[in-house]
């Protein structure tokens, strides 16, 4: 905001008064002011970028937010909130393993940067959330997320140094009971099963095996 205007809203918090372009009676207002920014503000009012009277007017209450990237243990309960408020708003009802889902695909997700914070992440919900629409038995699984979301699976936005192979792999490190309730969902239909959960016909048969 250029200088001037920031004079002009700073009379405006310290009169509690503004007047309409074109207007000349001053109407009062009484607002609370929530502000938000990604700059070093106490570096701009020293550059002279930034009113200073300004600054202190504003900075009653001071909170820092972290970025997304240093709250991992934020992803999981984010992410499933915006996925079932994105299902919600196309009329669709989540399936009872969604809670299951966002846990395996977590290490995934807990990788990347997410240099759009909390926006980029519900943005990647919706578009979820569109392909879970189109087919409703279809699973989220962290190969689903890499094919819509290629951006996840990316090195130079990793946070760790593991390969995307082995975050994959630990993903998918699925229990004997979620088989089974996918071998259920499918009635026992093997290759139904393995396309749901992202994986070979083959790794299914080697996975149940070593169940038994």
């Amino acid at each position: 905001m250029p200088l001037p205007l920031q004079t002009r809203l700073l009379r405006v918090l310290e009169e509690r008064e503004v007047v309409r372009v074109g207007g000349t009676r001053p109407i009062p207002v009484n607002v609370r002011i929530i502000s938000a920014t990604h700059c070093d503000l106490d570096a701009r009012v020293r550059d002279g970028r930034f009113r200073a009277d300004l600054f202190y007017r504003l900075s009653v209450l001071r909170m820092t937010l972290p970025p997304l990237r240093e709250r991992p243990d934020d992803l999981a309960p984010l992410a499933e909130w915006c996925l079932k408020n994105a299902l919600a708003a196309m009329d669709i009802r989540p399936h009872a393993n969604l809670h299951a889902e966002i846990l395996r695909c977590t290490p995934l997700l807990a990788r990347y940067r997410w240099p759009g914070n909390v926006r980029e992440l519900r943005n990647m919900m919706e578009r979820l959330a569109l392909f879970l629409a189109a087919e409703p038995l279809q699973a989220l699984t962290p190969n689903l997320i890499g094919r819509i979301a290629p951006e996840i699976l990316r090195d130079d936005v990793s946070t760790t140094t593991a390969p995307v192979a082995s975050v994959l792999r630990a993903a998918h490190a699925d229990t004997d009971e979620s088989l089974q309730d996918v071998l259920a969902r499918f009635d026992g239909n093997r290759t139904a099963a393995a396309s749901y959960l992202g994986i070979s016909r083959t790794t299914l048969w080697r996975r149940l095996g070593e169940k038994n």
